[in-house]
């Protein structure tokens, strides 16, 4: 149970590092409350889901980002630690839940959770059968805490575990301070529990010998059968009933086998008839009832009546004790109503019977292997398909309890194959990232973008020439507008000489000077705007050729940083790193998981021989007390016949 435990507990921490890392949003972010209130109510969700194995992983992805969240969340409501203690326990992680109740007891811990612990730790030792750790832990909880911390069904609950520990106390001869009636007055009126305590009180009586009061204590039991129309009303009325009153029902089986039996020890041929009678023929304990009413009908020397019984059960297809036994009690009854023929008959049936069974067996036992319990326990529903001769063996709670564990663990290989195929996945995807990134970064290099950083430079270097001559020729820093005259003013000096020259060529003589020195009057102006300008102009100019520079410097600085990146092959060795130590962490536990299913697998094997060579066994019981009855028949019909030839002689 403890390597179970582990398993179990490490495959949780596995999947919530695995969670936690693949998912960043606890461990990127503070812890701050309303964070981890948040990621609390993920917990209380997959709680009230019954989704107990998500709950626990959500605790375990919040106990690793935060380690001490569990006592910063703002309205928790109940102990968180106790809420995570009782998933676990009600998960089957009992190691971890004792471990989780004996933390909170060692604190400073209010009354009202030290109550629940107390209560839940009790539990999981009377679930581990270690009634006297149980017993001590239970009785630290005092029925006025009960009343005040437990909820109604925890505390019946625990009445009916403290009246389980006093029948059990009772028989190690320990002085107990209560008994059944005690618990059974604090019991609520509707307990489910109720009808559990009276039976263990009645079987508890029968076994000290106190053979009347053990019968009246059962009957409360079973003669508590409801009416037709209550049953009616029932299950008009009340249709989610049906589950309870079914075990009800089972329970009441139970009692009248008990009484049944408990008559039949004390020679009450009658009543025991009658608590028979009252058991179901569809009921678990119907096998037994049927054996039990036989010889209740033969202890009256009603062969007829028990024959009728045993041989009904002789029909059944099923391979119990009871079936069996009836064989070798219809020989008895047959023998006892004179009819040796009938007796030798029925004994005959019951060797092919016993030999046919051992035959099935055998040839079972040849055929189970893992592979055989591993494909069982696949099957959604494989309880239902059992064969009528293994009903007995694969409907034992041991073999149960085997193969339920061997489902958990084949259910944890499908999750670890599950994990182990995404971070192969994950894997992939980081080459198919690196192939993309090497692809772009050889795009990068081979695109001219880069290379037009130099005309850059080489444009820079023209204006800064162009801001040197300035100084010799203001007008190159003019505007647009001062441009535009400028260039009118150009136009029209080529003009003007265009036709001078022409006027000169047709007159002989020169065109009068005054437009000449209008165009130089306009020149001179222009030349001085320039030149009042210039100062301010060059200044500006001068800021933005130290702004361009500033820039291409930091541009050429940045492409070095892009050339150098570009340069080096993209490995994300943080992000494989991650992957190879969860690979590691999965692999460890899918070892320790293939080591806890072949321990189940060996201890069904060995458990499911042992039991098929008890079935034997009782099998080569019966058979040779059918033959030593054939013996003893043959020997008496001998005798008989001997003497009856004497007689006839005389």
């Amino acid at each position: 149970m403890r390597k179970g435990y582990l398993v179990l507990r490490n495959s949780l921490l596995s999947v919530g590092t695995w969670l936690m890392l693949s998912s960043p949003a606890l461990s990127t972010q503070k812890c701050d409350t309303a964070i981890i209130d948040k990621a609390y109510q993920e917990v209380l969700y997959f709680y009230f889901q019954q989704d107990f194995y998500q709950a626990l992983t959500q605790f375990e992805i919040l106990q690793q980002a935060c380690p001490n969240s569990l006592s910063n969340i703002s309205q928790p409501g109940v102990d968180p630690n106790l809420l995570k203690g009782g998933i676990s326990l009600a998960y089957g992680l009992d190691e971890q839940a004792a471990d989780i109740f004996n933390r909170l007891l060692s604190t400073t811990a209010p009354l009202n959770t030290q109550t629940q612990v107390w209560f839940l730790l009790g539990k999981t030792f009377f679930d581990k059968q270690q009634y006297q750790t149980a017993a001590n832990i239970l009785n630290k909880i005092t029925i006025d805490n009960a009343d005040e911390y437990l909820h109604t069904k925890d505390k019946d609950q625990w009445l009916y575990m403290q009246s389980q520990l006093f029948n059990w106390q009772t028989t190690q001869s320990i002085t107990a301070a209560r008994d059944n009636s005690y618990w059974l007055g604090e019991l609520s009126e509707d307990s489910v529990y109720r009808q559990y305590v009276i039976y263990n009180q009645g079987l508890h009586q029968l076994q000290s010998n106190q053979y009347s009061t053990g019968v009246q204590t059962l009957e409360q039991i079973g003669l508590s059968d409801k009416s037709f129309l209550d049953s009616f009303l029932d299950s008009w009325w009340s249709p989610l009933d049906l589950v309870d009153q079914s075990e009800n029902e089972a329970l009441r089986d139970r009692a009248n086998l008990t009484i049944g039996y408990a008559h039949l020890k004390n020679q009450q041929a009658l009543d025991a008839l009658e608590a028979f009678n009252r058991v179901r023929l569809d009921s678990l304990d119907s096998d037994s009832a049927l054996l039990g009413y036989g010889w209740a009908a033969a202890q009256r020397e009603e062969y007829q009546i028990a024959l009728s019984a045993w041989q009904r059960l002789q029909q059944q297809p099923r391979s119990n004790e009871y079936v069996m036994e009836s064989y070798l009690a219809s020989a008895y009854a047959f023998e006892q109503a004179f009819a040796p023929t009938q007796a030798l008959e029925n004994l005959q049936l019951g060797l092919k019977r016993f030999a046919s069974e051992k035959q099935l067996l055998r040839a079972k036992q040849q055929e189970i292997n893992d592979q055989y319990f591993i494909q069982l326990a696949k099957l959604k529903d494989w309880s239902e398909q059992i064969p009528s001769h293994l009903s007995s063996i694969m409907l034992s709670s041991a073999f149960r309890n085997q193969m339920a564990w061997l489902e958990e663990s084949l259910t944890h290989q499908k999750r670890f194959e599950r994990w182990q195929q995404q971070l192969n996945t994950f894997s992939l995807m980081l080459d198919e990232r690196q192939q993309e990134a090497q692809l772009r970064q050889q795009t990068l290099k081979n695109n001219d973008l880069l290379s037009k950083l130099q005309d850059y430079q080489l444009l820079r270097d023209k204006l800064r020439a162009r801001l040197a001559a300035s100084a010799d020729e203001p007008r190159i820093l003019a505007d647009q507008q001062e441009l535009d005259w400028q260039s009118r003013l150009e136009r029209a000096k080529q003009r003007h000489k265009d036709i001078s020259e022409a006027w000169l060529s047709l007159n002989n003589k020169p065109l009068k000077p005054l437009y000449v020195a209008r165009l130089k009057r306009l020149e001179g102006i222009m030349l001085w705007n320039a030149s009042e300008s210039y100062a301010k102009r060059r200044w500006q100019a001068q800021k933005l050729l130290n702004e361009v520079d500033e820039l291409i410097a930091q541009t050429t600085q940045q492409q070095t940083q892009l050339m150098e990146q570009l340069n080096q092959t993209p490995e994300y060795p943080v992000q494989r790193q991650r992957i190879a130590d969860l690979q590691q962490n999965l692999e460890l536990q899918q070892q320790r998981n293939q080591s806890l299913q072949s321990q189940h697998l060996a201890n069904l094997n060995e458990l499911f021989v042992e039991q098929i060579e008890q079935q034997i066994a009782h099998l080569d019981s019966y058979e040779l007390q059918a033959k030593l009855a054939v013996v003893r028949l043959n020997d008496k019909a001998y005798r008989k016949a001997e003497a009856d030839r004497q007689g006839a002689k005389q």
